[in-house]
């Protein structure tokens, strides 16, 4: 049985967690495939999209905004609790009934709350491969929720400028018999080596 779009995103949300909390001491400050981050830049980047669409997701979104960041200066340990604090309010606040039906006020403009969710689950899928392949683990994404964002990735790329104007680099291939999420992290520009 397929899962909904909320619950398949609370696993790959997990999944994310799963690999902050198997970073290695030293591997904080190693270069990621997102050139901009190392591996701690990464994780706060998560985290301060996590706390942003939450708030972007509430039925009575704040005046102030929404929470900064927790810092690059973190600890690792406050990174990773950090990480599953904010994604465990994010995906609680993509499963409040009506949230998915709801225009909600993204950084990228007002969009459906599902909108907001592929945003979300895209970013997610794509920053665990960059965290995975950063401090050499694997990302163990579901491949049917990786399909359904390649399909909904196709169409923002298309609706984007293209780099070095647009937020992703430009779209790569990656072998046909790569997995799911190399397809989707080479759609969004990530060179994948075998």
């Amino acid at each position: 049985m397929s899962k909904t779009p909320v619950a398949a995103f609370t696993g790959i949300v997990d999944t994310v967690a799963q690999l902050v909390e198997a970073v290695a001491e030293d591997q904080w400050t190693a270069p990621t495939p997102c050139s901009d981050w190392n591996v701690s830049q990464l994780v706060d980047h998560l985290v301060t999209g996590q706390r942003v669409f939450t708030e972007v997701m509430a039925e009575q979104p704040t005046s102030q905004g929404p929470e900064q960041s927790v810092g690059t200066e973190s600890t690792p340990a406050s990174l990773k609790a950090a990480v599953r604090e904010s994604a465990g309010a994010l995906a609680a606040a993509f499963a409040r009934p009506g949230a998915l039906e709801r225009i909600v006020r993204a950084p990228i403009g007002e969009v459906p709350g599902a909108v907001a969710l592929h945003l979300q689950t895209i970013e997610h899928l794509v920053h665990g491969w960059d965290l995975a392949q950063a401090t050499g683990q694997k990302a163990l994404f579901d491949d049917t929720s990786v399909e359904r964002e390649i399909e909904f990735a196709r169409g923002l790329v298309a609706q984007l400028p293209p780099a070095p104007d647009g937020p992703f680099a430009v779209s790569r291939t990656a072998p046909a018999d790569a997995p799911a999420i190399d397809h989707l992290a080479a759609l969004l520009g990530r060179q994948i080596t075998n």
